[in-house]
């Protein structure tokens, strides 16, 4: 079964001015936003539900960086 998946696409610098907008579509409207740099795919906002099932998926494991100082 497939799920469609509403996606947003901004520059990155839209999205900046925006990002607690583009934070609630992700958490709480499920929807992907594409930051876009130049023209080009840079990176993705999503859901934190999905991120933890694409990791799953990969069999893969999140581990936190070290802290800066």
């Amino acid at each position: 079964m497939t799920t469609t998946r509403t996606e947003h696409r901004a520059k990155i610098a839209d999205a900046r001015n925006v990002l607690g907008e583009v934070i609630s579509r992700a958490r709480f409207a499920g929807e992907t936003t594409v930051l876009m740099n130049r023209g080009k795919e840079a990176a993705v906002i999503v859901p934190f539900d999905f991120y933890e099932r694409a990791l799953a998926a990969l069999g893969e494991e999140a581990v936190p960086a070290p802290e800066r100082s």
